[in-house]
């Protein structure tokens, strides 16, 4: 939905929201002489855009900025004249014309930081510290955080029926404990370098001591036969592969967004899957468009994308791991079962 006027067709214009009508306005704007600075909206029609003075305020609090506002086409269009032999226009066939916007991706990632900021307040700032019981209680803030990430970024998904919405939030709770890791690993790249082996193993036995029945728990060298392989399958299988590609954090967003609008759910509409591979078509482009700005190799875009195939392995894996904790009766939260048997439907 357009942030400016309320049109159901929106995309990120300038680095906000707006549907194209809003975007030319706004482009217009900045490129004309006129000064406008009297409200005309009590004599304009009800259902009309409101007046410009209260329209630019709009485009404004939408995110819009006017140093992405490109020169106007007339003066490209005199340079290139002039600097044209012929004295003719360049012929379209022959000239590259790349859209450079990665705004979604930009925004995306300061939304991120908010909510890992907000979830960590949330629990106390003990999210890293918690064994896998106390995390899986997590997972209804955990829904309500990512659904308010999720509208800011893309307001169309408000037009999503109930059940699409559950239905993508919670299909993506199993791929947020496949993300945490990485993002951690990342962010503290040269603690866990240092990390010695008995460190390791403490990490393992803390996420599953306390959580046993009384009478049945397990003891440390159990609990690391049990689930250190596992650990060890996803560190380096998954995790350091990630890490070792230095992505920045703009593609990081790629992934994660991507992740979250999969459109090969099948617990979802077919108007869900539809507007899932729109948004992916957007997140891609803007994914592209990024790494050309950086002027990254043509490979990384490839590289970035197959990480979407080793966070999928990573969940199938981590399937198995739930299997192996209920055979061996680790306490998981309903509300976080409920999901696991969800996905297995």
């Amino acid at each position: 939905m357009c942030l400016v006027c309320g049109s159901p067709e929106a995309e990120p214009h300038f680095g906000g929201i707006s549907c194209r009508a809003c975007a030319a306005f706004f482009r217009r704007y900045f490129h004309s002489k006129k000064v406008f600075t009297r409200c005309t909206c009590k004599t304009r029609y009800t259902n009309s855009h409101p007046c410009r003075n209260c329209r630019i305020v709009k485009c404004f609090a939408a995110g819009m900025k006017p140093d992405k506002v490109q020169a106007t086409r007339d003066k490209h269009s005199k340079k290139s004249l002039e600097n044209s032999p012929t004295g003719t226009l360049p012929s379209l066939l022959s000239a590259r014309i790349v859209s450079r916007d990665s705004s979604s991706l930009t925004f995306a990632t300061s939304n991120w930081r908010e909510f890992e900021i907000l979830r960590d307040k949330m629990n106390g700032g003990k999210i890293g510290y918690m064994n896998i019981f106390q995390l899986s209680s997590t997972v209804r803030q955990d829904i309500e955080l990512t659904w308010k990430m999720v509208y800011n970024l893309f307001p169309a998904t408000v037009n999503l029926e109930d059940s699409d919405k559950s239905a993508l939030l919670r299909n993506f709770q199993l791929k947020l404990w496949q993300i945490e890791p990485i993002l951690e690993n990342i962010e503290n790249a040269e603690k866990y370098a240092m990390m010695d082996a008995e460190e390791f193993e403490n990490l393992i036995v803390h996420f599953y001591e306390g959580t046993f029945p009384k009478g049945q728990e397990l003891s440390k060298t159990e609990i690391l036969k049990i689930f250190q392989p596992i650990w060890i399958y996803y560190y380096t299988k998954m995790v350091l592969p990630i890490v070792y590609m230095d992505l920045e954090r703009a593609e990081l967003m790629a992934i994660i967004w991507l992740l979250f609008f999969d459109n090969g759910y099948t617990n979802i509409s077919p108007d869900c899957m539809e507007m899932c591979q729109n948004i992916k078509k957007v997140i891609l482009r803007e994914l592209k468009n990024y790494q050309n700005e950086k002027d990254f190799d043509d490979m990384r875009f490839i590289e970035t994308i197959e990480t979407l195939q080793l966070i999928e392995r990573g969940e199938k894996k981590f399937m198995e791991e739930m299997m192996i904790c209920e055979m061996h009766n680790v306490r998981i939260h309903d509300d976080f079962k409920a999901i696991l048997k969800e996905s297995k439907l």
